[in-house]
């Protein structure tokens, strides 16, 4: 293997996300750029310079035609990456993944699931108006979450002689159920409301804590298109609104110190 130069990364980043629009245009089907790439765009009019992936959203119900069509679309090269695809995948979202490269994870080593690099596709469920029945959404969601974490045994620090890791492992062999099914259960949490008149919509698979991803459902609304790497890609109607609301002061970079990339990629 050799570590792949950001710029060569980057690029095939965006030959993946022509890959998705392809799909996305045959099938009448509505994405946003989100999070970093977001930022990217309007920071930058392309790729945060040290960002090392593409994260995009559909609202619930193009994801999942997404997913089932992208199944005998998806060139080749690519692997749809869900738990439904992968054995011991623990996220709720898709991934596209670039087959022939190769992110190393320690905390995941363990898992038996596809590590190549991966363009994010997350999923937009709509929250309740009540604060109450929010406040126990996120409680559920929270609780399903560590399950599983034990389940799938990350290990961040494996302690004094691996005690950690071991105690872990044996936490893991104890809880009766699977990782398929703890993703199953998170996903009929998070589409609860979805056939239900609301006001929200929600990305509850982010990284970022729920009341941050909280969003109005006209701040998604009908795309806006903003350059990115010399191409127009589709963003929120209001974008500036959804910026603030998970980052503050978006246009403000970074200490320089955190102006690296998160994953280390390799070329097989």
């Amino acid at each position: 293997m050799k570590k792949l130069e950001l710029k060569k990364l980057q690029s095939m980043q965006l030959d993946t996300l022509e890959e998705v629009e392809r799909i996305c245009k045959k099938y009448g089907l509505t994405y946003y750029l989100i999070g970093g790439t977001l930022i990217g765009a309007v920071r930058h009019k392309g790729f945060v310079p040290w960002d090392d992936d593409i994260d995009i959203a559909m609202n619930r119900e193009d994801y999942e035609i997404f997913n089932k069509v992208a199944l005998k679309e998806l060139n080749k090269k690519y692997f749809l990456q869900n738990y439904k695809t992968d054995t011991d995948f623990y996220l709720p979202i898709t991934r596209v993944c670039i087959l022939g490269t190769y992110v190393k994870e320690s905390y995941s080593s363990h898992l038996r699931f596809n590590k190549s690099a991966y363009l994010d596709i997350f999923p937009l469920d709509k929250a309740p108006d009540s604060e109450r029945l929010r406040k126990d959404q996120q409680r559920k969601l929270k609780k399903i979450d560590k399950l599983i974490f034990f389940k799938a045994c990350f290990v961040y620090d494996e302690g004094l002689l691996k005690t950690k890791r071991m105690v872990k492992k044996l936490i893991s062999l104890l809880l009766p159920v699977s990782i398929y099914d703890l993703i199953e259960k998170r996903c009929n949490i998070m589409t609860r409301y979805n056939d239900k008149a609301g006001s929200y919509l929600c990305s509850m698979a982010s990284r970022y804590d729920y009341n941050r991803q909280l969003h109005s459902i006209d701040a998604f609304g009908r795309p806006v298109m903003l350059e990115f790497e010399g191409r127009l890609l589709p963003a929120p109607n209001r974008y500036g609104d959804y910026l603030r609301k998970v980052y503050g002061d978006y246009m403000k970079l970074p200490p320089e110190e955190k102006r690296k990339p998160e994953l280390d990629v390799y070329q097989i």
